[in-house]
């Protein structure tokens, strides 16, 4: 009785899976039957929309009865119009948008987890890329492509690369050296010195060892000869185009820039730079994501993950996202090009970029923080003391 029981439920199975014309558990779906996703991003970038044109294109080949539709939104006014749609039951199946968006969505129940629905995409991809991207245990987003930023130098002005804090400054003197002295660009040198931003509870610990070391750093950084040290990136990238400066710490975004004003051949990417404790520059990890809405169900849900996976898809990320100035996040992707292979590198020292909303409260304090140490209007000590302080009072209310 038991096998016939068993036998029946399969048969009523596979009618389902023909009737929806899909794969269960929605991996690897075979969709035949017409279905309609809509997709929103806030992409203006002439690359980045000839990647999203790709990607739509090899999707419509592999999935001829499902119609995307695109909206491009400003992106500044993209989150809050997303929230809004989403939370009366609308918006769109996917959404293209950063990382920082993660923790307020993943609150809001805005954003659908990954784990479960699409679990062989992300195993295809970058393990850090994919970890950055949780959000209380769960993958929130699928990271398309990875960002860090990097040592940039001009192979005419720099032709061996620092490999340490010291070199980088003693080289400053003749080459040049633009600093970007804003937390973001800097917070590298935070965690190779060993500071860290928040505990597991995620109280600020500022004051809990290497940040000090990190100021007192800028603060010799910023008042050592030939280096131009600013929290202006555009001031910074000015003089790196310019030759004014050898190097630069910029992102990946910098690329067509660069190579524009240098030419590609003349550009290089510094291996991790080392502090003298050990550690090495470990900037944040980020990652330009695909978000599944939380109201994506049946059909949708299934044709919405399948175009995450063409988007990522060795094919497209090979050729495409590399074209676009993205570094793939797909791990089987065999980089060649020496400036995405230099960034890579770097995204394997990166640290964590915290999802969670209480980073919200700690870009202020700790850009401030920076600021008095290299003017002269607080010790590092006092610096630290202060920003941890505002950070978990701001968290707190």
């Amino acid at each position: 009785m038991k096998k016939v029981t068993n036998l029946l439920l399969c048969v009523v199975v596979l009618a389902s899976l023909v009737l929806t014309g899909c794969q269960p558990e929605g991996e690897g779906a075979k969709i035949t039957k017409a279905v309609t996703i809509d997709l929103w991003h806030g992409w203006t970038d002439a690359n980045e929309l000839a990647l999203l044109d790709a990607v739509l294109a090899a999707y419509k080949e592999a999935y001829p009865k499902v119609t995307v539709t695109t909206l491009a939104v400003p992106f500044d006014q993209l989150k809050n119009k997303y929230t809004t749609e989403a939370s009366t039951g609308g918006g769109p199946d996917l959404l293209i948008g950063p990382k920082d968006w993660i923790g307020e969505l993943t609150n809001a129940q805005l954003i659908a987890p990954l784990d479960e629905v699409a679990k062989t995409v992300l195993d295809e991809l970058n393990p850090a890329a994919v970890e950055a991207n949780k959000f209380g245990g769960k993958v929130m987003a699928l990271p398309e492509s990875v960002e860090a930023v990097v040592l940039w130098y001009n192979k005419d002005l720099v032709p061996t690369p620092p490999k340490t804090t010291d070199e980088m400054l003693s080289m400053a003197a003749t080459s040049g050296l633009a600093l970007n002295t804003g937390f973001y660009h800097s917070v590298g040198f935070l965690f190779g010195f060993g500071g860290q931003i928040f505990d597991a509870n995620q109280k600020c610990i500022f004051d809990q060892g290497g940040v000090a070391d990190y100021l007192e750093f800028m603060a010799k950084a910023k008042a050592s000869v030939g280096v131009l040290g600013d929290a202006d990136g555009g001031k910074l990238d000015a003089a790196f185009k310019d030759k004014q400066v050898g190097m630069i710490f910029n992102g990946p975004w910098a690329t067509g820039d660069y190579t524009r004003a240098l030419g590609a051949d003349k550009l290089g990417i510094a291996a991790p730079i080392s502090a003298p404790n050990g550690g090495k520059f470990a900037p944040f990890l980020g990652t330009k994501n695909i978000f599944l809405s939380s109201n994506s169900t049946g059909d949708e849900q299934l044709a919405a993950i399948e175009f995450m996976r063409v988007m990522v898809s060795e094919e497209i990320q090979a050729k495409e996202t590399v074209a676009a100035g993205h570094i793939p996040a797909n791990g089987s992707v065999k980089v060649s090009d020496a400036i995405v292979a230099g960034i890579v590198t770097q995204t394997q020292t990166a640290s964590y970029f915290p999802n969670e909303p209480e980073m919200g409260s700690v870009w202020g304090p700790a850009g401030d923080m920076i600021t008095k140490v290299i003017e002269g209007k607080s010790t590092p000590a006092e610096a630290v003391a202060e920003a941890t302080s505002l950070i978990n009072a701001a968290n707190q209310k």
